[in-house]
């Protein structure tokens, strides 16, 4: 067995010629394939539904957005005159984030469409509000329940789509666990993309609507080691975001889409996941309240807090190898719970986005 780099990365490559003894070296890597072969077998599965889901949702869209385009301009002048607001839906919405934007748009008078696995936590935060509120749980990480709730979103005409969900995975690369990696990939990027392309067809065909995809700081960054993957999946929300919104300025569609990228938040994603913060948190409400500020001014990438204002800003002047190891080193300090912690932080909840910026 020969030792091979490839780009300045060092991998092992086997050869098919070897002799007794040699074959004896290659019982490693024997096991590591076996131990590969159920997250393999899962993939291959997940691939398939993926296939499936993405026809099924683009049958359903295109479906939707004719039969409401058809009659969006009588609907809309209707709506205007009767000074009726429509639905704000909000996934995500059973704690953290999500939670008090629910709280903020029922005291604004707009009827609530609530999303979050846990239905209990949103039959608590109906009975809280007192307001109409349409509780649709789902586990977006599942590709059928992203299918069922686009099903049962025909219909209903939404004002504000607050694209929330998502978790983080934190450890080194090498040592988190693969299945969980790809469920977070699930939440913060398939489903955040696929409701965010879905909800944007049907408010353009309606005649406006404003859409804010909740994602971190950490997507304003180069990289984030000990969330590498996590810091990834938030680039991507930012990055599309950004980039749609150029797309609707120069077809002059109605919409208004913004990016929210916070840093620390005080939500219970800290206490479950027992990590420590370099930048001071804000609380929720002060974040949302920033957040609703911003959106009414048609900001595109809204960053609350001034401190994380200035981080952003001033990592623009360093070079990228030292903001990487700068970043690294503050997620060292998140890293630095007991091992008790460690299953808690698996079962990280579903609105926590606000945390893994600095």
């Amino acid at each position: 067995m020969t030792r091979t780099s490839y780009a300045g990365q060092t991998d092992l490559k086997i050869q098919t010629d070897r002799s007794p003894g040699d074959r004896e070296e290659s019982i490693l890597d024997t096991r590591i394939m076996e131990r590969a072969k159920p997250c393999l077998k899962q993939l291959k599965q997940g691939g398939k539904i993926l296939g499936k889901t993405a026809k099924m949702l683009l049958e359903t869209t295109v479906q939707d957005v004719m039969t409401k385009a058809a009659g969006a301009g009588a609907e809309q002048n209707q709506e205007n005159v009767a000074g009726k607001k429509n639905y704000a839906l909000i996934t995500g919405a059973s704690s953290g984030i999500g939670l008090e934007f629910a709280r903020r748009l029922s005291l604004e008078g707009y009827p609530l469409i609530l999303i979050a696995r846990r239905r209990d936590r949103l039959e608590m935060l109906r009975r809280e509000l007192g307001t109409e509120c349409l509780l649709l749980p789902a586990d977006l990480s599942r590709h059928e329940d992203l299918i069922r709730l686009c099903e049962d979103l025909v219909g209903r005409k939404i004002d504000i789509f607050i694209n929330n969900a998502g978790f983080g995975v934190a450890g080194p690369f090498m040592g988190t666990d693969l299945l969980r990696e790809v469920n977070m990939i699930d939440v913060n990027v398939t489903a955040q993309h696929v409701l965010f392309k879905y909800i944007l067809h049907r408010m353009d065909a309606e005649g406006g609507g404003s859409i804010l995809n909740v994602a971190s700081s950490a997507g304003l960054f180069p990289a984030g080691p000990f969330m590498a993957g996590y810091y990834a999946t938030k680039a991507y929300m930012t990055s599309l975001t950004r980039g749609v919104v150029e797309e609707l300025r120069q077809a002059g569609s109605p919409v208004y889409v913004g990016c929210l990228c916070p840093g620390p938040v005080n939500t219970e994603f800290n206490d479950v996941a027992s990590v420590s913060f370099a930048l001071p948190g804000i609380s929720a409400e002060e974040c949302v309240d920033y957040a609703l500020k911003m959106m009414a001014k048609k900001q595109v990438v809204i960053i609350p807090g001034r401190e994380l204002q200035a981080a952003v800003f001033g990592q623009r002047f360093l070079p990228t190898a030292l903001t990487v190891r700068i970043t690294a080193a503050q997620q060292r300090k998140k890293l630095a719970a007991d091992d008790s912690a460690k299953g808690r932080r698996a079962g990280a909840v579903d609105s926590f986005t606000e945390s893994a910026g600095t």
